[in-house]
């Protein structure tokens, strides 16, 4: 037990994080927990740091957002999983993940189509598990979805970024020590900034999946630029889940 919060209400953190989770590294996660209590803040505290529990070992793909959701109820941990969503059906706002979505789908179908009509083709041709499944999917397949930072207050987008990005960049840092084989999606400025000063053998940096559209000089646009990580790496993982 390590008298934390952030720790103790996980299940069985992995072996592989052992020698992260040194006395600094505790005492850093120390200082945050007692600076957020007793803010309403997202995710829910025993997902917050629940990669603990994944094997480092086995992951092949670290995708890197920014911070979590701010909607209550919305952020479960993984970067840009909509923990709401049961159905591709529903009604949401979340505008990454609809861009993922589009991104999956030219990487697997070689075309850009709205959200809205990638929707009427699923479950007909083109087979894309449920919103509640995938992300589980991916992690099972080696898939690590970190944001820069781990908490927020409802309804304030970034306002733990600077609490936690001591811990973040050590944590980065651990990573690309430990595993450097991993494949790095970097999306957005937050997660650049965060990893500038530590060498990654392997990563796709592009612009934030929120904002995509078409037009000269963004050529690393996450949906419209030169690379789309999803053709890069599907020989390694199942997208479509």
């Amino acid at each position: 037990m390590y008298n934390l919060k952030f720790l103790d209400s996980l299940g069985k953190i992995d072996s592989s994080w052992d020698l992260f989770l040194s006395p600094e590294v505790i005492s850093l996660l120390t200082s945050i927990e007692n600076q957020i209590y007793p803010q309403n803040f997202t995710p829910s505290i025993s997902r917050i740091l629940n990669f603990f529990t994944l094997p480092l070992n086995k992951v092949k793909i670290i995708i890197l957002g920014q911070d979590p959701y701010p909607q209550k109820g919305v952020a479960t941990g993984r970067a840009f999983e909509v923990g709401t969503l049961k159905s591709w059906n529903q009604t949401f706002n979340n505008i990454s993940l609809k861009n993922i979505v589009r991104a999956i789908y030219y990487a697997y179908r070689n075309e850009y189509l709205k959200f809205s009509d990638i929707k009427k083709r699923i479950d007909k041709d083109f087979l894309l598990n449920t919103p509640d499944r995938i992300f589980n999917d991916w992690e099972k397949q080696g898939v690590l979805l970190l944001n820069t930072s781990f908490t927020c207050e409802i309804g304030k987008s970034n306002s733990h970024e600077k609490l936690w990005e001591p811990f973040t960049q050590k944590l980065l840092y651990y990573i690309s020590q430990t595993n450097n084989g991993i494949i790095w999606f970097i999306w957005g400025n937050n997660a650049k900034s965060i990893i500038n000063g530590i060498e990654i053998n392997h990563k796709i940096e592009s612009m934030h999946p929120m904002m995509c559209y078409k037009k000269d000089g963004r050529d690393d646009d996450f949906l419209f630029g030169v690379v789309n990580p999803f053709i890069e790496t599907k020989h390694m993982i199942n997208w479509l889940g």
